[in-house]
């Protein structure tokens, strides 16, 4: 390894002398090596992680940040081309299963990269699922029919779905606890500038073809690419055959899984659209999906002998807290993003660039936000604090969108766009590192890691998929009830842009609506806030262990003891396990 290493644990098993052996399996030396030793019951406890520093840590870091980057810039680049895309192909009441086809299977398949990722490696599936993602960015850029693009989109989703969960684990595991803060706030920079300069790229492509959306990815990606595997050299794995690798993965789990999520989610998306409510096919897809998923907690829980998601998760309460506070929160960013957006494009007659840069001081605050927070944990080792805030800021920042209006000044809008921010920026670090608090060994952390991700990616989801519904349902009912029957109602949600084609009069009636229909979705917004700020109050209470390890493979501090000596052991413990 070209980067020295501050601690070791890998499922490979190390010598090593003169140990002090915790409860966790994980033993200590004098001379700087950790050894986690497998029982004859998990074969798989501990992985193999490196903590990296200087070069090693900085090509690792920015190939996980660059691949991150592509996939989260692809979930809003779509939207400055659905309309295009639509007329191309003559397919506009189609468009939506570009967005839907891609956070679909991304939602669903998350959990199951945690198993995989343990038994074939971090490395190895982070690179499959880079390649995967730009087989799929190759197969939309050539589409030559709305099908073939939703398909490509499909496959981008499946990649992006292991690009998302093995860069917060290879980052979780190249970076000591201590140090966490400041690399995850990296990544809510990602996050938050890729939703904005997605339009505002889409935009300026779009100008030469729509395909350039796609192309893009390939580049970037294979740049990416190159630096993981000459940058990234964590140890392999050669305890286990590939027989055996293969049987620590849940077929029957994924399987289950995947299909109940896929199968509401449908019934979510086509629900009052393409088929009715009461209708046999969403009655359908609503009960069978219901029951599927019902079968996989069972199975999940009770019967499989390598679950998906580990029950020791579900049964902690601060664990719980921790995910569902983020879920909620990633849940109201999306769907306010996503919707504020289209306030910016309808209401105010703004293009997708211009959009993109109305949305800039929402970007901004998360980004300050973040690495604000991440110095403050830095310098307390306190998680705590900072989720309680971000918990109260939740309903007040998503409350205070319900003052958006036609004539709303910009300096409120920067004002409300500010506190939602700051609150999101808050949140990011914090939720993920209060529940890796809470986890005693290496695959632990790999686990709930993973788990966190799934319930972002099934949060953000839902939530995008409701606030649709409520958006198009509640707006398509208004409507109807100030303009003629000659004026299609479901049209002018389906494609708003088609509004400034009417007479101004009619445009001032239709947009007193539409910012009806948009305060419905800040209300279920809202709703959500509340819900992650409970959850923020049951959060752990633990902090951040204080002990700083050295750097050196034989030269690796001890954690400072706490003023109750054994519970300060612990800690130091489980940090470098």
């Amino acid at each position: 390894m070209s980067s020295s290493k501050e601690t070791v644990h890998e499922s490979d098993t190390h010598e090593s002398t003169d140990t002090h052996e915790s409860t966790d399996g994980c033993t200590d030396t004098h001379e700087g090596t950790d050894k986690c030793t497998d029982t004859p019951e998990s074969t798989d406890q501990c992985t193999d992680t490196q903590y990296l520093s200087g070069v090693s840590l900085l090509l690792t870091l920015s190939s996980c940040i660059v691949s991150l980057f592509i996939v989260a810039l692809d979930q809003t680049i779509v939207s400055t081309i659905l309309t295009t895309v639509g007329d191309e192909f003559n397919s506009f009441e189609r468009v939506g299963w570009l967005t839907s086809g891609f956070m679909l299977p991304m939602a669903c398949l998350v959990a199951s990269y945690g198993k995989i990722s343990i038994a074939f490696g971090r490395k190895t599936t982070l690179i499959g699922g880079i390649i995967i993602f730009e087989i799929g960015s190759l197969i939309s850029a050539l589409s030559t029919s709305m099908n073939m693009l939703i398909g490509g989109r499909v496959v981008q989703g499946v990649g992006g779905g292991a690009v998302q969960s093995m860069v917060m684990v290879i980052l979780s595991e190249s970076v000591a606890i201590s140090r966490r803060s400041l690399v995850f706030a990296s990544v809510a920079v990602v996050w938050s500038t890729s939703s904005v300069l997605g339009p505002i790229i889409g935009g300026a492509l779009e100008k030469i073809s729509w395909r350039w959306c796609f192309y893009i990815n390939l580049p970037i990606g294979g740049a990416s690419l190159a630096v993981l595997l000459f940058g990234y050299r964590p140890k392999s794995n050669t305890v286990n055959s590939v027989k055996e690798r293969l049987q620590q993965i849940d077929y029957l789990g994924t399987i289950l899984v995947s299909s109940g999520i896929v199968m509401v989610l449908l019934g979510m998306t086509l629900g009052g659209n393409e088929y009715a409510w009461d209708s046999a096919a969403i009655i359908c897809l609503f009960v069978i999906g219901g029951v599927v998923c019902i079968l996989f907690i069972v199975w999940n829980f009770k019967y499989s002998s390598h679950p998906i998601i580990l029950g020791e998760f579900v049964k902690s309460v601060p664990i719980m807290a921790s995910i569902i506070s983020a879920m909620f929160n990633f849940g109201f960013f999306i769907s306010n993003m996503t919707y504020l957006a289209i306030y910016f494009q309808v209401v105010k007659s703004a293009s997708s660039f211009q959009s993109g840069i109305d949305l800039l001081p929402l970007v901004i605050a998360v980004t300050v936000s973040s690495l604000c927070n991440s110095i403050f944990i830095d310098i307390t080792k306190n998680v705590k604090l900072t989720m309680i805030v971000s918990g109260v800021l939740s309903p007040i920042g998503t409350g205070l969108f319900l003052l958006m209006g036609k004539n709303t000044s910009l300096g409120v809008r920067i004002g409300i766009m500010v506190v939602s921010g700051v609150s999101i920026g808050l949140q990011f670090q914090s939720s993920l590192l209060s529940a890796q608090l809470e986890v005693d060994t290496p695959e632990a952390l790999i686990m709930v890691t993973v788990f966190m991700n799934f319930m972002k990616n099934l949060g953000s989801t839902v939530s995008v998929t409701l606030a649709q519904l409520i958006f198009t349902q509640t707006g398509i009912s208004y409507i109807k009830k100030v303009v003629s029957d000659d004026i299609p109602a479901e049209t002018l949600i389906s494609n708003p842009r088609t509004i400034h084609a009417l007479p101004l009069e009619v445009q001032e009636t239709i947009l007193d609506q539409f910012v009806r229909a948009l305060k419905n979705v800040f209300y279920f917004g809202l709703a959500l806030g509340v819900v992650c700020f409970v959850a923020s109050m049951f959060t752990t209470n633990k902090r951040i262990p204080k002990g700083e390890e050295k750097r050196g493979d034989d030269d690796r501090g001890e954690g400072e003891e706490g003023e109750e000596g054994e519970e300060g052991e612990e800690e130091e413990i489980k940090d470098r396990c």
